[in-house]
């Protein structure tokens, strides 16, 4: 019933679905408790995304209040929605991790990770066969996972290391001197800072790179795979590494829905990918402006909403026309 309860609490169960529910809580004082702690824990997270004026995923220091009567569940988009144990959060609650949240994740500055401890924080995600959820790892790096995958975080410390099984777009946190490293079955991909999709079965392996790069080892062979390109490794074949176009990438990357992710990405680049995802031409006036960079995220939102964050977080002045978005001083 947590998927009920989570739609009910936003408004989407229809009649006979609201009757299940109303049913199912009164035939257990158990079940309303359940059902009421859920609430309960939705109104936190809403709660928390809200406070911030670019509202932001919750912080390590947010998250017992929120997480701290969520044991028993895992949190997942609506896409982003509640279903028995494809979350399972770390026995000490230390996860830094949580895979919903409503409203952009967005800001001009590049995050500042410090010379300390690194933590990408520990547990495990794992979706269905029609579910997509989103996580923020301790690093900042945010990865949108692909249905029926799964990703393994171990917490060890100074390490910044996955696993994954199933398909996942990362957009990674760069930090100096200390790579991001994605296991998998068919191989090992490791990374500075850059945003790639890659999609791991068996020992098969297919990477594709929007921004920066990332060198693949697999198959027995290591390949440096840069932006707008694609690699695929597999036993039979080795690997394969050939240039794509805007649609191409476009057209593979469709399965994250309406979700876009930005790391240090220069606001031109910025601008070419948001003009392709609206349909809509974004020009930015300036070349000063144009280099400066953006990070963060957004899921779900209208045009008039991604423009206004963008523009706040570069201190912009914008524009909306019938097809063209001004960006200028």
């Amino acid at each position: 019933m947590d998927e009920f309860i989570y739609r009910e609490f936003h408004g989407s169960l229809n009649d006979a679905e609201r009757a299940m529910l109303w049913s199912w809580r009164q035939a257990s004082a158990a079940n309303d408790a359940r059902y009421l702690e859920m609430v309960r824990f939705l109104s936190d997270v809403r709660t928390v995304a809200s406070r911030e004026f670019t509202p932001t995923v919750p912080t390590l220091e947010q998250l017992p209040r929120v997480v701290s009567r969520v044991s028993p569940w895992r949190a997942s988009d609506q896409r982003r929605r509640f279903a028995g144990a494809a979350l399972v959060l770390a026995a000490c609650l230390t996860l830094v991790l949580i895979a919903m949240w409503r409203g952009p994740n967005f800001t001009g500055q590049a995050p500042s990770l410090g010379s300390g401890e690194i933590s990408l924080g520990s547990g495990e995600i794992v979706t269905g066969a029609t579910e997509r959820t989103t996580v923020k790892l301790g690093d900042g790096t945010i990865v949108r996972l692909a249905p029926s995958s799964r990703l393994r975080i171990s917490g060890v410390p100074n390490s910044r290391e996955v696993w994954l099984d199933g398909r996942a777009y990362f957009a990674v946190t760069k930090q100096s001197g200390t790579p991001f490293r994605v296991r998998t079955h068919a191989g090992d991909a490791v990374v500075l800072g850059t945003r790639f999709d890659l999609r791991a079965h068996h020992n098969d392996l297919q990477l594709l790179v929007v921004e920066g790069a990332v060198n693949v080892a697999a198959a027995g062979t290591t390949v440096d795979v840069t932006a707008s390109q694609l690699a695929s490794v597999s036993e039979a074949e080795g690997a394969v590494q050939t240039t794509v176009d805007e649609t191409y990438m476009a057209a593979e990357l469709s399965w994250m829905g309406d979700f876009l992710v930005f790391e240090n990405t220069p606001l031109s680049q910025a601008a070419r990918e948001l003009s392709a995802h609206f349909g809509v031409t974004f020009e930015v006036l300036d070349t000063t402006l144009a280099r400066q960079t953006v990070r963060g995220s957004f899921t779900e939102e209208s045009l008039d909403e991604v423009v206004g964050v963008v523009c706040r977080a570069v201190s912009a002045h914008c524009s909306i026309g019938p097809s063209k978005v001004t960006i200028a001083p």
